[in-house]
Parts: structure tokens; C-alpha cells; sequence
């Protein structure tokens, strides 16, 4: 509404008010979240995880004040922030100096200004004041905070970085965690558990529904039959993949939800016919070939999109992918895709500037 220049009344106003400051003091504590999670390769998804969400919370920021304030004089402050100039930095805040009120003032300048995490987290601690948490405390309510707090990537980083360090103590919460009803944080509270303890996952996993039960087997015990990808696993697989650079792990946790796998054994193949098809295809292991009206055209290899950007049409079996070795492909509907476009405005613009 914000950018559609929709401006507060006077009943809206201190509703628009506190939903900043709520920004504010969750950006707060993730801004200490990460200070205490400290260093180290295992750290590194979940305190990514954590920025985003302080972008995130820092883009709802600039929405929410050009509801308040004049929309080009919000504009040209977040320009200047983002221009990553000094110079802009501090005309951008001369700015915000003028026309927010003291209240606010107080409260969003230091969040927009170009600080070190400590320096925030000084001059923000005295309106939302924090106890300190050590590493393993930190993760703990990370793991058990609300979703009006945090969001279902940050949440599945951190429980998977549990899983990975083995943390013993936190048993009880992955077992909760099982009966979450979002599959995503489900599978890796599984994978977790099993990591620590294999007979605690076999003791619990019953205890699903069979369908939740079946799929969530298919994705923690590796040498089942029909073992599948965890949703986490697909979503490091994106963010590897250099059209999804940037893209935060939250949206793409939404094309993992729509994403099925799809194998190819060597020499197998795959009509991609777009009369009989409206799915399009990411490899995620392997390599395929590309036959056009039985002309070889190209090899696909990992990362790659293939289905999108074909050629035209042709007759029923006349566009084929064959597996050259044992390939995964990560099968999307077009139209699901489309739909999750059509919420995320950064995702479109990468995939525009792909295609």
C-alpha cells in the first residue's frame, strides 16, 4: 500500500508506529542472535538466515514510513542508504533527521545508518533491552520463537546446524518440532533427531500421521527405497544456482515446496513437448542431452534450467531429454511458478534478467 502511495489517517497512524517499532525490536534481537552464534562454518546458513530477515524487516521499515511521511522523500532516503556511499549514508540521515519525529527518530535512524552490529545493538538495546544469551541459549529460542518473530528458513537453518553439531540437549525440542505442521521444518527436525539419536527418531516418527510418517522416512533415512531430497537440501541446491544469487531463503523455500524430483537412468528419456508438458526442469545431479526432431542440439549439466527456453512445439515425442548418466531433475510447474513470481518481485526480476 505503501508504494501504491496509500497515506495514514489520523486512526491509523499509531498503529503504523508500532508495527515499526515491532520491526525494530525484532531486528534488535536478531542483530544479537548473531553476535552470539559466533563464528565458524556451521553458523554461517543460520546468521545468513538472520540478515535477511533484518533486510527483510528493514524493507517493511521503508513501506510502513511512506505511509507516514512524504513517499519521494522516503524514496531518496533509501536510495542514498543503499547507494553504500558514505556521503549518501549521511544525507540520508540528515534527512530522516528532518522529518521523522523524535520518537521515531530515535529508533529507526540508528537501524538505517551505517553502523557495526555492536553500535546498534548500544544505541537500540536502551528502548528494547535484551539478556544476553550464550551459543547454545541463542539457538534455543531461535528454534522456539514465534512465527510473527521469525520465519520458516531461519528457523529450519538452525535446526539443522543442531543436527550437525549433535547438540543432545535439544531432544525435546526437535521432538516437538516433529509434529510441526510445516513439512520443511518437519523433515529437518527429523533429520536432526536422527542425527543425535536414531532410536529417539524411531521411537517418535511413528507417532505421524502414515502419509507425514512415509514422507518424512523417505527424507531422513538415507538407504530407503525411494529415498527423496529434503526440502532444506533443494534449497541449498537454489541458492547455489548463480540465477538465485541474492534471492533470500525464505522465497526460495516456496519454490522448493513446489519443486519434484524427477530421475533419469543413462539413456533413459523425457518428452518436454510443451503440448503434453508445463513443467520446466533444474538439474540438480547428472547431465542430460537435448534432441530436437532426433537432432542432438546441446548437453544440459547441473544448475542448468531446460524446458523454458526450447524451441517451439513439436509433435508428440519430438523434443527429448536423455539422461547421458544417472540424472536428478527438480520437475516445477509452470503455472505454480508463475504464481510465486507474481508475490516476489526480486525473484522476477532475476528470472527476467535470465531469461
Amino acid at each position: 500500500m505503501g508504494e501504491c502511495g496509500f497515506k495514514a489517517g489520523i486512526a491509523q497512524v499509531t498503529r503504523i508506529k508500532y508495527a515499526i517499532e515491532t520491526d525494530i525490536a525484532d531486528l534488535t534481537w536478531n542483530l544479537g542472535a548473531i553476535r552470539e552464534l559466533g563464528e565458524g562454518s556451521q553458523t554461517e546458513q543460520a546468521k545468513l538466515a538472520l540478515r535477511q530477515e533484518i533486510n527483510h524487516d528493514i524493507e517493511h521499515i521503508y513501506m510502513l514510513l511512506a505511509m507516514l511521511y512524504d513517499t519521494r522523500s522516503i524514496q531518496l532516503v533509501k536510495e542514498n542508504i543503499e547507494s553504500g556511499t558514505s556521503e549518501g549514508t549521511t544525507y540520508a540521515v540528515e534527512l530522516l533527521d528532518v522529518f521523522l519525529s523524535e520518537q521515531l527518530k530515535m529508533r529507526v535512524i540508528p537501524v538505517l545508518d551505517d553502523l557495526s552490529d555492536s553500535e546498534k545493538i548500544k544505541r537500540l538495546e536502551v528502548f528494547y533491552p535484551r539478556v544476553s544469551l550464550d551459543a547454545k541459549l541463542s539457538l534455543k529460542f531461535l528454534v522456539n520463537r514465534d512465527f510473527t518473530q521469525t520465519n520458516r528458513w531461519t528457523k529450519a537453518t538452525v535446526i539443522y546446524q543442531i543436527g550437525i553439531q549433535k547438540i543432545a540437549d535439544f531432544k525435546l525440542d526437535l521432538i516437538a518440532q516433529l509434529f510441526n505442521p510445516d513439512r520443511l521444518i518437519r523433515e529437518v527436525a527429523g533429520w536432526s533427531l536422527y542425527q543425535i539419536d536414531p532410536n529417539l527418531y524411531f521411537a517418535n516418527a511413528p507417532r505421524l500421521e502414515e502419509t507425514q510418517k512415509r514422507w518424512l522416512d523417505r527424507a531422513v533415512l538415507k538407504d530407503m527405497p525411494g529415498h527423496k531430497l529434503m526440502l532444506y537440501e533443494k534449497i541449498i541446491f537454489f541458492q547455489s544456482i548463480s540465477v538465485f544469487y541474492g534471492i533470500p531463503g525464505l522465497t526460495l523455500s516456496y519454490l522448493a515446496d513446489i519443486s519434484k524430483e524427477q530421475n533419469l537412468a543413462t539413456g533413459e528419456y523425457l518428452s518436454v513437448d510443451e503440448r503434453l508438458n508445463n513443467d520446466f526442469y533444474i538439474l540438480y545431479s547428472g547431465s542430460v542431452q537435448y534432441f530436437e526432431n532426433s537432432r542432438f542440439v546441446k548437453d544440459f549439466h547441473k544448475g542448468q534450467f531446460v524446458g523454458e527456453m526450447l524451441s517451439a512445439p513439436g509433435f508428440i515425442n519430438t523434443n527429448l531429454l536423455v539422461g547421458k548418466e544417472d540424472t536428478t531433475l527438480l520437475k516445477i510447474n509452470k503455472d505454480q511458478f508463475y504464481e510465486i513470481l507474481s508475490d516476489h518481485v526480486k525473484l522476477t526480476d532475476k528470472f527476467l534478467q535470465f531469461i
